[in-house]
């Protein structure tokens, strides 16, 4: 895993969330901090208190490939509504669950997609597949969707993002391993839900769109479930090669946006990054931004949400700066950074 040169913008977003059931409900609610967390009908077997997170209301809920696809489906409308195109030119990859996971559904790598094509009504294109990987699929497949911008080979890629934490057996898992913020414990993860999406293109197509133009994939050895001491290697190796595509430093980068959850490992991460790269003077603070506060644990999903929230920050005109860095872990180790920058930031209306 190495530094990638991508080069691609972000023109079109689609989401559905705890917050909204679609991109302007879900990042309005964002930008006003509006937190979705609800009981859950799932008890803290310790203390008999019900779990909280959050959850997507559909009209009939259960768990499994159906229902994630029932998530997924307006999310990527949003995106092919957002250009010209024929649907099925553009092809999507979809960051789901990694393979191991407990409650994952047995049927989601082959049932998917076709459950997807189903509520659409039309099939997806022929390169369309799924990306395993839990919060590292998405950072993957926008590795794939640049070469195939940068080779012409299509117009436009989505890259989408969908999971959910809200199945007993994922549940039981996480409180076996007291990762869940409980009566007892807050060194924990909320379970959420959620579906984002983004539609890719070569920079220069759209006015008000933000390019991607570093992009870094590592390894982190010391795991959040490893014995080994932990000094954050990964991701500040994946923070530095971003940052040298780009020729700037991290003094340089106006905020950052995060899949902070609220386990202490992950802020312990960012501060050791910070405190190793962000040395040289600042006229202002570099923001921390961490939608997973309001959103609650979306892994596959993270990164378009943060993608779509950094596109909106410039459109709406409360972005810091031009420039800002999205980092995600996932917890097999593997790391991602990205430097995007707006051009163009509007005016913030007040």
């Amino acid at each position: 895993m190495n530094a990638l040169h991508a080069n691609v913008a972000v023109v079109g977003v689609g989401m559905m969330t705890p917050l909204g059931y679609n991109a302007t409900t879900s990042l309005a609610a964002l930008r006003a901090g509006v937190s979705a967390l609800q009981e859950l009908p799932w008890l803290d077997p310790d203390s008999g208190e019900p779990l909280r997170g959050t959850r997507v209301h559909l009209p009939h809920w259960w768990f499994g490939t159906g229902m994630l696809a029932d998530l997924l489906a307006p999310s990527l409308l949003e995106c092919f509504q957002s250009c010209d195109l024929d649907p099925r030119t553009i092809p999507v990859l979809i960051g789901v669950s990694r393979r191991d996971r407990p409650g994952r559904p047995i049927d989601l790598d082959d049932q998917l997609i076709p459950a997807i094509e189903s509520r659409l009504g039309h099939r997806l294109h022929p390169s369309s597949q799924l990306v395993a990987g839990d919060q590292f699929g998405p950072a993957y497949a926008t590795a794939i969707a640049a070469q195939w911008l940068e080779k012409r080979e299509v117009q436009r890629v989505i890259v989408a993002g969908v999971d959910s934490f809200l199945c007993t057996e994922t549940l039981d898992a996480l409180m076996a391993a007291q990762r869940l913020v409980t009566a007892s414990n807050i060194n924990g993860l909320f379970p959420g839900e959620s579906a984002c999406a983004v539609l890719l293109a070569l920079p220069g197509s759209a006015p008000d769109e933000i390019v991607i133009e570093g992009l870094a994939l590592t390894k982190e050895e010391s795991t959040i479930e490893s014995d080994r001491a932990f000094r954050a290697e990964g991701l500040t190796q994946a923070y530095r090669l971003a940052l040298e595509q780009t020729h700037c430093t991290l003094s340089e980068i106006d905020y950052c946006l995060s899949d902070l959850s609220g386990e202490h490992y992950k802020f312990k991460e960012a501060m050791f990054v910070a405190g190793r790269l962000d040395t040289k003077p600042r006229a202002k603070r570099m923001e921390l931004w961490h939608p997973i506060e309001f959103l609650g644990e979306v892994c596959a999903a993270v990164l378009p949400c943060l993608l779509a929230q950094a596109r909106h920050a410039a459109q709406q005109g409360y972005a810091p700066g031009q420039r800002a860095i999205c980092h995600l872990g996932a917890d097999s180790g593997e790391r991602a950074a990205l430097v995007v920058r707006a051009y163009q930031i509007a005016e913030e209306f007040v």
